[in-house]
Formats: structure tokens, C-alpha cells, sequence
């Protein structure tokens, strides 16, 4: 028994509960995606979290506090116990212990072991989860980054090849499919000007 629950929670209040468990002291996971939306009164977009999976949360519950959290008001029916299975994964390899109820032969016709695939874990969907919204945090900051600068300004270029190179900054570039714009910068490579595209969070405006 690993104590790990699964908690089903009403639509859209996902947050509200993680926050009253919280104040128990637990330590609750919201799977979150970070989006954005454009607002005609604001120029830059409004960024803001959603849940990944609507309605969906998970938290380990020691027994002590079983009664509060079940008592807790948009949450639904009883929290569901994850084996260490299910939060582990399973790799691949071949069943040996199916359950009653999935009737799966051990063998196939042939006689061999029936093999499996591997089953990922809430390890390894926390992992991806993260992981994605971590790349959508670079995109924020790479949109918050390319509003700093206006033609002409000095740059320090903080990575990469370019390194340290002098440079100013010339113009955005944002095509269809990037999810940023990218900042152009004209850099001075053996005394002439030459122009490459980089990161915003690439570059700073030079301190000098």
C-alpha cells in the first residue's frame, strides 16, 4: 500500500482543492498546462494555468487524514489507492501474473511466453507533465524577452556560438510555426556586420 491516491474533484475547482489540502499539510500533485490567450486590450498575451487533466488530482494520504480529505467539498466519491505498479510502471517483457479477471493466456499459440508492453507509471507522467511545462515557462519567458529591446540597442549575447561577440539588436522575426519570435541581431565578426537569428533569452541589453 503506497498511500497514493487518485482523486476525483469537481470541474474547473481542481486548484481550490490542491489549496485545502495544502492547509492540511499534505502535499497534493495538479497535473498543470501552461497556456496563453491574446487579450485585444493588452498587447502581449495573458499566460495562465490549467488543469492537464480536468477534474483530476493526486495526492499520498496518510490514514490520519483520511477523514478530512474525503470530507472535503468538491471532492467526489472516495479517493482510489495506486499500487506501487501504477506508480512505477511496468516495463517490457512477458506476463507472468495476469489477473483473473483479463483471462490472458500466458502463452500464445505457438507455446512462447506472451509478451507485454511496457505500461508507464504516475512517475512517469508526472515526469512528462513537467517536463512540458517547463518547455512552456521558456516560451513565456522568450515572449516577455523580445519586447525589451528597439532597434539599434546594444547587446551582450549570453550563449552559444556568438558568445560574447558584440552585437546590436535589428529586428523580431516570428514565422507560422515557431511559437516565439526570434530576435535579429547584427553582430560584428572580424571587423563586419553580419546578421544571425537567436533566442531572446539568448541576449541582454549590454551593460557596458
Amino acid at each position: 500500500m503506497t498511500n497514493t491516491y487518485a482523486i476525483n474533484t469537481t470541474k474547473d475547482k481542481e486548484f481550490e482543492v490542491e489549496r485545502e489540502l495544502l492547509s492540511f499539510g499534505l502535499k497534493p500533485w495538479v497535473p498543470r498546462v501552461l497556456m496563453s490567450k491574446n487579450v485585444k486590450e493588452k498587447p502581449e498575451p495573458i499566460w495562465f494555468d490549467r488543469a492537464y487533466v480536468p477534474k483530476l488530482i493526486f495526492c499520498v494520504i496518510p490514514a490520519i487524514y483520511w477523514t478530512d480529505v474525503t470530507g472535503v467539498k468538491d471532492i467526489h466519491g472516495l479517493p482510489f489507492a495506486f499500487s506501487q505498479r501504477d506508480i512505477d510502471g511496468r516495463p517490457e517483457g512477458f506476463l507472468t501474473h495476469p489477473k483473473p479477471h483479463e483471462h490472458i493466456p500466458l502463452l500464445d499459440a505457438q507455446g512462447n511466453r506472451r509478451p507485454t508492453r511496457a505500461v508507464a507509471g504516475l512517475r512517469h507522467f508526472k515526469a512528462y507533465v513537467e517536463a512540458e511545462y517547463a518547455d512552456a515557462e521558456k516560451r513565456r519567458a522568450n515572449n516577455d524577452y523580445q519586447c525589451e529591446y528597439v532597434q539599434g540597442d546594444a547587446l551582450e549575447i549570453l550563449d552559444g556560438a556568438f558568445a560574447g561577440f558584440p552585437a546590436s539588436f535589428a529586428d523580431t522575426l516570428k514565422r507560422a510555426h515557431d511559437d516565439y519570435a526570434t530576435l535579429r541581431v547584427e553582430v560584428q565578426i572580424f571587423g563586419r556586420p553580419t546578421i544571425t537569428e537567436l533566442p531572446p533569452s539568448s541576449i541582454r541589453v549590454h551593460r557596458g
